[in-house]
This record gives C-alpha cells, sequence and structure tokens, in this order.
C-alpha cells in the first residue's frame, strides 16, 4: 500500500498544473463565470495540489503547515483582491472535485487496491478541511483589520478640527454622539488643540440630530477638558428643536458659552472674513 501510496502522489504532483487548470472547467460545468487565470493563480492551486501529492508519502506532520499556510496566504490574498467570503469558500469543492476525479482515474487505470484509495481519503480529506478553516480565520482576521483601518479613517475626519484664524477652531459635530464617539471627540479635540495652539474652539451642533442627558453630559466632559487646557469652548448650532429637548430634560448649559449661529458669533468677534 505504502508503494502505491507513493506512486499516486508523484502523479498527482506530476499533473499539478494541469489539475490547477482542470479547476475552470469544472467551475464551468457548474454554471459559473470562468476567466482566464493569472500564472499567480495558477501557482497558487498548483502548490495546493503538490502538497496534497506529497502528503500521500510524507509524514502528515511535516506537510501539514504547508497546507495551514497555504489557506493564511490565499485568506489573505482573497480579502486583498475582495472576493467575498460565501464566494471564496465555496471554490474550495472545486480542488475536491478534481482531485477526486483525478484519482478515480488513476485508480481505473492502475488497479489501485481499495486499501490504497481509502487510505487517501482519510489523508486528503482532513488536510483540506484544516486548510479551509485556516483560510476562513485568515479571512475573517485579515477583513477585521481592513474594516478597522477605515473605521480608523472614518472616525478621524469625523472629529476635524479646523483652525479659523491662528488662534480660533471650530469643531463641526454631524451625527450621534454615543459614549465611543464622545472619547473620541475629547482625545482628538484635545490632541489637535494643543498641536494647533488653539486658545477658543466653537464646538458646532448643527449637525448633530438628538442631545439627551448622556450626550451633554459627554459634552460636559469635553469641554471641561479643554478649559483645563485653557481652551476656551463655545457650543454654537443649537437648533431650537434641540432647544427644546434640552429644557424639556432639565438639561443645564449654565457657566457654558453658547452661541446661536457660528458666524455671526464670528463676524461678531471680526474674524468671520480672516485668512489664515
Amino acid at each position: 500500500m505504502e508503494h502505491q501510496l507513493r506512486e499516486l502522489g508523484q502523479k498527482i504532483l506530476a499533473h499539478k498544473y494541469e489539475l490547477a487548470r482542470k479547476i475552470d472547467e469544472v467551475r464551468k460545468e457548474y454554471g459559473e463565470t470562468v476567466t482566464k487565470p493569472s500564472e499567480q493563480i495558477l501557482q497558487i492551486r498548483g502548490d495546493l495540489f503538490r502538497y496534497f501529492g506529497e502528503a500521500l508519502y510524507q509524514k502528515i506532520e511535516e506537510v501539514e503547515p504547508h497546507f495551514i499556510a497555504w489557506g493564511k496566504r490565499s485568506g489573505e490574498l482573497a480579502v486583498q483582491y475582495e472576493v467575498p467570503l460565501d464566494a471564496a469558500l465555496k471554490s474550495t469543492r472545486f480542488f475536491r472535485v478534481v482531485l477526486w476525479d483525478f484519482i478515480r482515474n488513476e485508480i481505473h487505470n492502475e488497479s489501485f487496491s481499495v486499501e490504497t484509495v481509502l487510505k487517501a481519503a482519510s489523508i486528503i480529506d482532513p488536510l483540506l478541511d484544516e486548510t479551509v478553516h485556516a483560510f476562513s480565520v485568515a479571512y475573517v482576521e485579515n477583513n477585521n483589520r481592513v474594516l478597522g483601518l477605515a473605521r480608523e479613517a472614518i472616525e478621524e475626519l469625523s472629529v476635524p478640527v479646523v483652525r479659523l484664524t491662528r488662534t480660533v477652531a471650530v469643531l463641526p459635530l454631524v451625527g450621534t454622539i454615543d459614549t465611543h464617539r464622545s472619547k473620541l471627540i475629547m482625545e482628538t479635540s484635545l490632541q489637535k488643540c494643543t498641536e494647533l495652539q488653539v486658545e477658543h474652539l466653537f464646538i458646532d451642533l448643527s449637525g448633530v440630530p438628538v442631545i439627551d442627558t448622556m450626550v451633554a453630559h459627554n459634552l460636559f466632559k469635553v469641554i471641561n477638558s479643554l478649559q483645563l487646557l485653557g481652551v476656551q469652548v463655545t457650543l454654537s448650532g443649537m437648533r431650537p428643536e434641540l432647544a427644546q429637548t434640552v429644557v424639556s430634560l432639565g438639561i443645564s448649559f449654565k457657566g457654558i458659552s453658547i452661541a446661536g449661529n457660528l458666524y455671526q458669533e464670528l463676524e461678531t468677534m471680526g474674524i468671520a472674513q480672516q485668512t489664515i
């Protein structure tokens, strides 16, 4: 049996690129739209078939790391090329179909024993399952990393401290202010005001849809922190409906500078037409 497994494994090795190209033929049979694969794709597929061939006559512990590494690398590439996870996982079955079609033909031509076939199955199928698992883990991890970078970029843009003059800046807030975002607002405003040497910061609320007790509390924390740095803070853009909500909830902004209209306030300060 060992001799037959080695012979079968070497046949897979000898036909690895033929098997790699065969995948697209099978995909067509399943009704998928197929484009000509790149040399890189054929190389990657061929590598996996090579590992399957070697697994039939080498120790599992020696070849298993190759399958895990292949799964991780393919998962990273799938994220890089924006391949949906369901489509990527679906394609793994084609490796199984192509490989077992090849083995079936070889068994027919070379009369391999039943024991050899069963042994090959006990080696190939678990390794393919492990490869798919490694692929899935790598895909999710890399996709989360990419989403995290995108989220950080969006969050950074959502808290823009814009300098109006050498010492005056505005922080226009848009959207809901939850606990996570209030923490981001505090961190960013403190950092930017220090970097820009801002002495007076306008926090414009024109784009904030709702102010409740939690939002007010978070704003107070931001304002108090900025004041500790010597930054004077003025709230602007308080729309009538927001003002009514604040009054109905009993929220007090006593002691906090409030301007109804940002432009009018800047004009009053004599800086509406200034440039940096």
